[in-house]
């Protein structure tokens, strides 16, 4: 069972510039598109998604609940994961009832917690989606754990945290989104760790279902060779019992995100042939900025092209052997990292090109109007390709749902399409330039050494 996903969302959401049933500009829908998603939403108050597609006689059923890192305070920290665990060890009779009635579909699940969504999906042969359809809304409605389950599955967390916890890339992410999010960590770490697991009980689980496990904080996604209209009808009856209750949102609202004061560095020694930089700031979040939100992805769209006055700089004509930049869409403050690698060799030119880089990007050097044509196009050659692999789509759309809102992508590629330079600027000065950052190493002892000093005498933040 995965543990949690860095979920990266952006390629997919133009695809939800065309749900059925929603108007939207016609600038902003697409016929081909609008013929195969469609939505409704149910008396319970359950959102019900569907992407047809009759490619492949498969389907992915997939429950989401607007749970995850973002509701939990510091004595919840990796409660929303290990609920997720829990939740399929609840089914039935035993730890393996679930994978049981799974396979007697043919089919396969699995389930994953990332900062703000929670889901559950499995895939089976379309001729089973209503089975299938009918399997996911008891796992959701009738969760009846122990604390024998709690006692047998909290190991297994604490094996995947340690096992991620054992690769120094991880090591590195783990520390910098740490100084990244300050007092607010506890409402990023999906994990938790071993002190935050050892001290969930289960009347904090049982809270957790009862306040977040509603059908209106819930939605069912189905993708793949479906029909829209047997699909709700067929979620109808299978949710029909699912009582909705009250927003959670509204009794036990989401505290604004902790700002970074300053700049810090954090060095990791650890045996590896490269070195890996990590530059973390803050970054908008839907609820607050939204138009920010376009203009960072349209940002990293253009500097990720292998072709752009950037990458030539630091990777093709520079010391990085690679560089990438990222805006993750939140609605509680996405963060926005750039992850480059390099030589031990080269590892101080390296950290010191890139942080000019990161502090002028918002003269955009080299940037045009063509460049933003260019990843206008790339998105649509991705949206079709997303498009085809059903499977992974419906996490996609979970992600989104949870995140923004399906009203939020309606105008999405039309939004993406209308950025211009100077709202690349405008974003690159609002949360990059001058902005606190965390700044994080991971290198061989002797070059982080050598770095550590290097930063002391230019008068940098001291490494932690």
């Amino acid at each position: 069972m995965k543990p949690w996903l860095p979920l990266r969302w952006r390629l997919v959401a133009p695809i939800l510039t065309a749900l059925a049933g929603v108007t939207a500009p016609a600038h902003a829908q697409d016929s081909s598109l609008a013929r195969l998603i469609h939505r409704t939403r149910l008396e319970n108050g359950l959102d019900v998604i569907t992407v047809e597609n009759d490619a492949v006689p498969l389907a992915t059923v997939l429950v989401a609940v607007r749970n995850g890192a973002f509701t939990q305070d510091s004595a919840d920290q990796g409660m929303a994961h290990l609920y997720e665990h829990l939740l399929f060890r609840s089914f039935g009779n035993g730890p393996d009832a679930f994978a049981i009635e799974v396979t007697r579909l043919n089919g396969a699940y699995n389930g994953a917690t990332s900062q703000e969504v929670v889901y559950y999906h499995l895939t089976v042969p379309s001729r089973n989606v209503e089975k299938g359809i009918k399997l996911i809304a008891r796992l959701v409605r009738e969760a009846h754990f122990s604390n024998g389950d709690l006692k047998r599955e909290r190991p297994i967390v604490l094996d995947e945290l340690q096992r991620d916890e054992s690769d120094p890339e991880q090591q590195l992410e783990r520390h910098v989104d740490r100084m990244l999010w300050g007092a607010s960590w506890c409402r990023k770490d999906v994990g938790g760790d071993s002190v935050s697991l050892a001290g969930m009980t289960l009347d904090r689980l049982k809270q957790t279902y009862a306040r977040y496990y509603l059908p209106n904080n819930a939605a069912l996604i189905v993708t793949g060779d479906v029909s829209s209209e047997r699909v709700f009808a067929q979620a109808a009856e299978a949710f029909r019992d699912w009582r909705p209750g009250p927003d959670p949102f509204v009794d036990h609202p989401i505290p604004p995100v902790a700002p970074r004061a300053a700049s810090t560095v954090v060095i990791v020694a650890h045996d590896v042939r490269d070195v890996t930089i990590r530059v973390a700031l803050q970054g908008p979040g839907v609820g607050r900025d939204t138009a920010a939100t376009y203009a960072a992805d349209a940002l990293f769209d253009v500097l990720d092209d292998p072709a752009s006055a950037f990458q030539q700089r630091l990777v093709e004509q520079g010391p990085f052997q690679s560089v990438t930049g990222y805006y993750l869409t939140q609605d509680h403050t996405g963060p926005i990292e750039i992850v480059g690698k390099t030589t031990p060799e080269r590892a101080q030119e390296a950290l010191n090109e890139l942080l000019d880089e990161v502090e002028s990007v918002d003269a955009l050097e080299g940037v045009t109007e063509e460049d933003l044509t260019i990843a206008k196009r790339r998105r649509a050659v991705s949206m079709a390709l997303t498009l085809e692999q059903t499977s992974l789509l419906a996490p996609d759309l979970a992600g989104w749902w949870a995140s923004a809102g399906l009203e939020y992508y309606l105008g999405y590629q039309h939004r993406m399409a209308a950025q211009t330079v100077e709202d690349l600027r405008r974003f690159a000065r609002g949360y990059i330039v001058g902005r606190p950052r965390v700044i994080g190493v991971l290198a061989p002892p002797e070059t982080t050494d050598q770095l550590a000093a290097w930063l002391r005498q230019i008068g940098g933040t001291a490494p932690r």
